[in-house]
């Protein structure tokens, strides 16, 4: 007998389905995505015929950049920004059913500076904070004295490190705090 053996249909659907499954896990693996912190800086630095220096902010000098703090945020809370005002890219957790699970996180650059803001309700909002004191832009040395501030924030303390400056203010209300960490260069003004 020379007929030939077909395969159920079924069979047929599944390694269709399975070769589509692994083209597009391929493709988000190895695709690069632009973040809308990218579009943003890019499509400031078009719309000017300005140099790139003074058309786009820079953060020369600081061992990281915006975009860094972006993706950790991205990573650790598993989820994209979203543009904010003045252009600053911004996760919020506003939709929380208890106003002590709203938090706020706006990372943004005012000129040679990085800035990370934090406004929350509830706990949960100042371990983001100190996780971010733990992150891997950060050297442990670094991270200690940013403990330090926080243990000192209604003052607005400011410290000069080896690879940039911080300043730290911390504001409390009843209703919610607000933290604002601003990275500079250590060379600049």
């Amino acid at each position: 007998m020379n007929a030939q053996i077909h395969k159920p249909e079924w069979q047929r659907i599944e390694v269709w389905l399975l070769g589509v499954a692994i083209v597009a896990a391929v493709l988000l693996v190895l695709a690069p995505r632009a973040s809308d912190f990218d579009r943003a800086l890019s499509s400031r630095a078009s719309e000017t015929t300005l140099s790139a220096p003074a058309a786009v902010p820079r953060t020369d000098g600081l061992p990281f950049t915006a975009l860094d703090v972006v993706q950790y945020f991205s990573t650790v809370l598993e989820r994209s920004a979203e543009k904010g005002a003045g252009g600053a890219m911004v996760f919020a957790n506003a939709a929380a059913t208890y106003p002590e699970d709203r938090w706020h996180i706006a990372i943004s650059v005012e000129r040679k500076s990085v800035v990370v803001e934090f406004v929350f309700s509830g706990d949960y909002g100042m371990s983001l904070a100190r996780e971010f004191f733990e992150s891997p832009l950060f050297q442990r040395e670094e991270s200690e004295q940013l403990y330090d501030m926080l243990a000192h924030a209604q003052n607005s303390p400011v410290k000069r490190l080896a690879r940039f400056t911080v300043s730290m203010t911390h504001r409390e209300t009843s209703e919610q705090q607000n933290l604002v960490l601003r990275f500079t260069p250590p060379n600049a003004a």
